[in-house]
Formats: structure tokens, C-alpha cells, sequence
């Protein structure tokens, strides 16, 4: 049976919000989960995690919260994780920071240690887990379906969580945040710079979770103005405004039953977050021109490329619409902080694009893979994709080397910064991208956009901006 003992302060809408979250998520696993607070009192602890009241001192010191009858209440182990966060200044929600998952022994029964942040970016709880290694890893729940044998397929723990690969630490936990969020109904957050693959993540989540089998819909808020945003969501009556000749369903409704991903949610503006709010709070939307409201069953998952918590202090992102959508908030890490997965990308990659240009395999010299390794790659995981497949168009022998890396006529070749090779070439490789994938949908524009994973309208400018007929 789960516990709960020291309650949150309710001053602390953030923490308060992450922790009931976490309980109604944690009431569902068949793996130990407790919750503690600063002073290293048990806040919550699931049925699973009773088992290891003797094995663990904090969750035995609980039985001596309020009534010690003079017995002094057992210390934390030396090497307790959770106490370990407490000492630490993590980021908000910093999930993707290394130093916020300290680890201990193999025998401590809870080696993990989250910390969860409050409304000024402060740790006010700690979240305690155990997390096994290979198969075993996949939570045993009768609701999570097809999640399992996803799981089982994709090679947890070695080089990939479907297509997230990466072996780094951060990776490590990127998928054990996943694992975690995935099964749950609450709405989640992903936080990243551009390129670090936060729409991958929200498709993991959808794929994992007990909706896994219902639609899946993405909505590019940035690609869209404020008017048209709102009728795509929410739909629209006939004559509601001019050019509304008929009655349309909204993308909500589209989704019924699935999860909605709202992609650059920060790009909405302070009205539409308010209609957006209602609907979270309400599970109705009401069509524009409609006087009813419809009821939908719709799982919300929201991404930013920008810090939200900055904008809501700067005022131009409600702050209630931030704690409602950042309840279960996950940090992807730019590529740079990973470099040691580098590697594992560029095979990936390399083997994606002879396969696609029809070419043989191309083996990598170890001094190319250097240059790759100790670039800094502002644009993260898809510049890097997008950079490997242009080499492997453009190299003429069976070998990837430094030369193909470093393009000579725009960059010394001992120089060991890719970046610098200049907007000339990143254009260049785009146009060829846009080229190919219009060539793919037939030259179907809508088709080729959604290759390319933009919208239609950027595929129109980039067309235009590169002369492409």
C-alpha cells in the first residue's frame, strides 16, 4: 500500500504539482519508488518500496517520524544519493544533468536520485528510484502494450531506445525519464536546444505509452499565426470567417484517444495560451464560431527550444499555463555535453545514407572521426545528420577522411572545427536535402515538407531561397 508522510508546502505550486504527479504514476509500478524531503523525512513511498524498509535506513527512520519513543532514528548510509542531490545546486528540472543523478553502490536498493525543483529552481524533494539494466528495465504494467515489446526490440541499456542512441550517462537517463513518464497521463515538457530530437522523444513517449496505438498528431505552433493556430486546434464552424466554407474538425479531435504534441509551444501568444489552458484544465475545446464546447481525451506533450521559466518571469508566457504543461519536465543535452556519442551517430548516419544514395558502405578514418568527435555542432544531432549525408554523397572512395570532413576550399585542413566551414556549405547540403526529398515525394511539396520535417510554408521560402523549381 502506498504511504505518503511529510506533506509538500502548498506554497510551492511547481513541486507541489510534481510530486502529486508523481504519486499518482508511482501508485502503478511494480518498481520501488519514495520521495523525500530536505530534511531527509519520507514524503511517499509506493507498495512496492515496503519491501526494502530494512535494506534502506531512510525509508526505516520513517518509522520514527512523530513517534521516536526515544529510540534515535537510523542515519542515512554514507553514500545515500538522495542526500548527495541535497548538496547540490542542479538546474531546474535538470534531468539531463549528470551531476542530478548521482550513483551509489550496486547494493544500495535505490542507486538513482532525481531531484525535483520547486518554483524558484530549488530542490525541495528528492525522488529515490531503482532501475534495472537490459529487458528487465521495462516497468511491468498491464496497461503499457505495446510499450514492452518496444522496449524489448529497440536494446535498452546498449546503443539506442528505438532510435534514440547514445550511451553517454545522460542518454542513460534521457531513457529512464522516458520509461518513467511514458506510462503515466500527465502532461510533459521536453527542453532543448534545436536539433536535440525532442519530437523523437515525444514520439517514444506517445509509442510507450497505453495510447501507443492511437493517433499521434504534431503541431509546429511556430509555422502557424495566432488565427489559424486556434482553428487548426480547435476547429471551426461553417461561416465562422471568411474562407470557412464548411465545418472542420480541429486537431484535438483528430487526436482523440492519442497524445497532441505542441511543438515550439513558446511561439504562441499570451491569448492563445489562455484558450490552450482551458482546454487543459477542462479536457473541452470549443470550435471557433461554435457556442458548445466538445469533450476530448487527448494527452497533452509540449516542447521549447526556449527556457520557459525565463519567459514567464519576463511575462510573455503564462505562468499557469507553466506548471500545468511542465509537470514531468525532461532536459534533452545539447550534443556537445555528449561527445562521446558522436561515434555512435556518425556509424548510425553513415550507414542510413549509403543505404538511401545507394552507395557501399564507407568505413571512417580515425582522424575524421576526431574532427567529428571535437566539433562543437551548434545545430546538435540533425546538423550533424545532415552534415554526414553530404559527405557521403560527395566522397568519391570507400573512406571517409579528414579531407572529405574539412572541406579544403573553405577551411584549413588542420583546422579541427567543422563549423567553420561556412553558411556556403550547410546551404548546400539543405539544397541537396530539399532536392532529394522532393524527388522522394514526387514532387508532392506537402509530401517533401513532411520528409524534411518542416512545414509547408518553410519549404516554400527555402524553395525560393534557393531557386529551386
Amino acid at each position: 500500500m502506498a504511504r505518503s508522510y511529510v506533506p509538500i508546502p502548498q506554497a510551492d505550486p511547481i513541486l507541489n504539482a510534481r510530486v502529486e504527479a508523481l504519486k499518482l504514476l508511482a501508485d502503478h509500478l511494480s518498481e520501488p519508488v519514495v520521495i523525500f524531503s530536505p530534511s531527509l523525512e519520507l514524503v511517499y513511498s509506493n507498495s512496492p518500496a515496503e519491501c526494502f524498509t530494512r535494506a534502506c535506513p531512510l525509508l526505516d527512520r520513517a518509522r520514527y517520524q512523530g513517534n521516536s519513543g526515544g529510540h534515535p532514528a537510523p542515519e542515512p548510509c554514507a553514500a545515500c544519493p538522495g542526500e548527495m542531490v541535497f548538496e547540490m545546486d542542479p538546474t531546474f528540472g535538470g534531468f539531463g544533468e549528470d551531476s542530478a543523478f548521482p550513483r551509489t553502490e550496486v547494493t544500495c536498493p535505490f542507486p538513482r536520485a532525481v531531484p525535483l525543483t520547486g518554483d524558484r529552481g530549488q530542490v525541495g524533494c528528492v525522488l529515490l528510484m531503482r532501475v534495472n539494466r537490459g529487458e528487465s528495465m521495462v516497468w511491468q504494467k498491464p496497461f503499457v502494450r505495446s510499450g514492452c515489446s518496444e522496449f524489448a526490440k529497440s536494446g535498452v541499456g546498449n546503443t539506442g531506445l528505438g532510435e534514440l542512441i547514445g550511451q553517454s550517462p545522460t542518454m542513460e537517463q534521457l531513457r529512464e525519464m522516458i520509461q518513467l513518464v511514458a506510462p503515466s497521463e500527465v502532461t510533459v515538457l521536453i527542453q532543448g536546444e534545436s536539433g536535440t530530437g525532442k519530437e523523437l522523444v515525444a514520439k517514444l513517449i506517445h509509442r510507450l505509452s497505453k495510447r501507443g496505438n492511437c493517433p499521434l498528431v504534431v503541431v509546429d505552433c511556430s509555422a502557424l499565426p495566432e488565427s489559424l493556430l486556434e482553428s487548426e486546434l480547435f476547429g471551426h464552424v461553417r461561416g465562422a470567417f471568411t474562407g470557412a466554407v464548411a465545418t472542420r474538425k480541429g486537431l484535438f479531435e483528430e487526436a482523440e484517444g492519442g497524445t497532441i504534441f505542441l511543438d515550439d509551444i513558446a511561439d504562441t501568444s499570451l491569448t492563445f495560451q489562455a484558450k490552450l489552458l482551458r482546454v487543459l484544465q477542462e479536457g473541452e475545446v470549443k470550435p471557433v464560431g461554435s457556442s458548445r464546447s466538445i469533450t476530448v481525451d487527448v494527452r497533452v506533450l509540449s516542447a521549447s527550444n526556449k527556457p520557459l521559466q525565463n519567459l514567464v518571469k519576463a511575462k510573455s508566457f503564462r505562468a499557469d499555463l507553466y506548471y500545468r504543461l511542465a509537470v514531468l519536465p525532461i532536459f534533452l543535452p545539447p550534443l556537445r555535453d555528449r561527445r562521446e556519442d558522436v561515434p555512435l551517430l556518425v556509424q548510425h548516419f553513415v550507414k542510413h545514407s549509403c543505404l538511401k544514395h545507394q552507395k557501399p558502405l564507407l568505413n571512417i578514418h580515425p582522424e575524421a572521426m576526431q574532427v567529428l568527435v571535437h566539433t562543437s555542432w551548434p545545430g546538435n544531432v540533425r546538423e550533424l545528420e545532415h552534415v554526414i549525408e553530404r559527405i557521403v554523397v560527395t566522397s568519391p572512395g570507400v573512406q571517409i577522411t579528414k579531407r572529405d570532413v574539412i572541406d579544403p576550399f573553405s577551411l584549413p585542413e588542420e583546422s579541427p572545427d567543422l563549423c567553420a566551414t561556412g553558411k556556403a556549405a550547410r546551404e548546400e547540403a539543405e539544397r541537396a536535402c530539399i532536392i532529394q526529398a522532393l524527388k522522394e515525394a514526387g514532387g508532392k511539396k506537402t509530401q517533401a515538407a513532411r520528409l524534411l520535417r518542416i512545414s509547408r510554408a518553410s519549404l516554400y521560402n527555402k524553395l525560393r531561397a534557393y531557386s529551386i523549381e
